[in-house]
């Protein structure tokens, strides 16, 4: 017996020694009450700052908000606890974020409590079967030797249909202490406000373990390839570990869009060289089908331009660059450059490029004149000598 007392006593202390506790206090000591909801539809908010003594701030560690609350008939339904920080987005807490023995505990990274004074925003809210929920003022922010978690999903922005799309997971540990983790990749998230198109990985593996080291990142690569055309919220990775508590925590990350669209057989697109006169414009034609294309470029406005339409010719899935120059002069204004190709099925247009002509000093139409008048003066005076000799 005094064997189990002892290995108890050890159990304790080690336990103690691996939360290496350098500050700890109760959200009461900062002016939080508690925030009691018994009915719905119904939210409650309050507003606290924390503000850490400087020994505090000057211990080695990371800060970690500890929400202690108490439920009456918990579901998985939507009833939340919110806390926003400094004004930021809100960090959601659902009920099967708290972990219940005696009372219930949700814990949030919070790092933002060693740089300066920390604005708390803690909301509860009551939706589905749960009755009631209350944030006690036991619910504590402390400085431990821990580690800080994200994760975060990177996709690209527009894929052509057909091609992969390369997802990226990234993975990071801003804290004080290492952690292992495991990562799923597509996670079935239930609680996403837009709907979430899940896709089969088709390169790449779906989840993965890691090591990670305080102040490490890491990222996983993998391939999707979508079937039709649309614009896609994808879906959260997950992010699973055991917390300093003994707790197991999951944390979500976003959910980033993607737009797939079909790819068109020609791109052709409009560059300026030369913004002075004469300018100089580049039509930038890709070939983006398995066989040559040959047709004629035009170039808008024709009558600005010394050839304004051009004969070419692409190979499959090639490139090809053609110049354009406009006349030297140019009636001051504003023009507008566009290309265009027409072909039996469709008609491809550019972007289009605005660029300025300027007079410079007298023009051509002026100085004519002016040789014209004195041309007509001197023949003039000519004949007025002549007929007077």
């Amino acid at each position: 017996m005094r064997h189990l007392r002892l290995l108890v006593v050890i159990a304790a202390i080690l336990f103690a020694m691996q939360m290496a506790l350098a500050y700890e206090a109760p959200l009461s000591s900062y002016g939080f009450t508690e925030v009691n909801l018994s009915n719905q539809p119904a939210e409650k908010c309050q507003n606290i700052i924390v503000s850490l003594p400087e020994s505090a701030k000057a211990e080695a560690g990371a800060g970690i908000l500890s929400i202690n609350a108490t439920f009456t008939n918990p579901k998985s339904d939507n009833t939340f606890v919110a806390v926003s920080i400094n004004g930021a987005e809100a960090k959601m807490l659902w009920t099967e974020d708290f972990v219940c023995k005696d009372t219930c505990f949700g814990r949030i990274f919070l790092p933002e409590i060693k740089t300066g004074d920390t604005r708390l925003t803690i909301c509860t809210a009551l939706g589905g079967e749960t009755k009631g929920i209350n944030v006690l003022p036991t619910s504590a922010i402390g400085i431990y030797d821990t580690p800080i978690l994200s994760v975060q999903n990177l996709a690209p922005a527009l894929i052509h249909l057909g091609e992969r799309a390369k997802l990226s997971t990234i993975v990071s540990n801003s804290g004080t202490k290492d952690a292992n983790i495991y990562i799923q990749f597509i996670h079935p998230d239930t609680r996403a406000k837009v709907s979430i198109t899940s896709f089969d990985i088709v390169d790449g593996n779906s989840s993965a373990y890691a090591f990670l080291k305080a102040g490490e990142t890491k990222q996983f690569d993998y391939f999707i390839k979508p079937s039709i055309v649309s614009t896609f919220n994808l879906p959260s990775a997950a992010m699973f570990f055991t917390n300093i508590f003994g707790e197991n925590q999951v944390i979500l990350s976003n959910h980033p869009f993607m737009r797939v669209q079909k790819q068109e057989p020609l791109e052709l697109s409009l560059v300026s060289i030369s913004d002075t006169q004469p300018f100089e414009l580049k039509a930038l034609i890709k070939n983006n089908t398995a066989t040559e294309f040959s047709g004629k470029v035009i170039l808008s406005p024709q009558t600005a331009l010394v050839e304004p339409v051009m004969d070419f010719n692409v190979p499959a899935g090639g490139e090809r660059e053609i110049n354009f120059t406009a006349k030297p002069q140019l009636a001051a204004g504003t023009y507008e450059f566009s290309a265009s190709i027409v072909d039996v099925n469709d008609i491809y247009t550019s972007n289009t490029i605005n660029l300025e002509a300027k007079t410079n000093g007298i023009s051509f139409e002026i100085i004519f004149a002016i040789i014209g008048v004195l041309v007509g003066l001197a023949i003039f005076v000519w004949i007025y000598f002549m007929k007077n000799n």
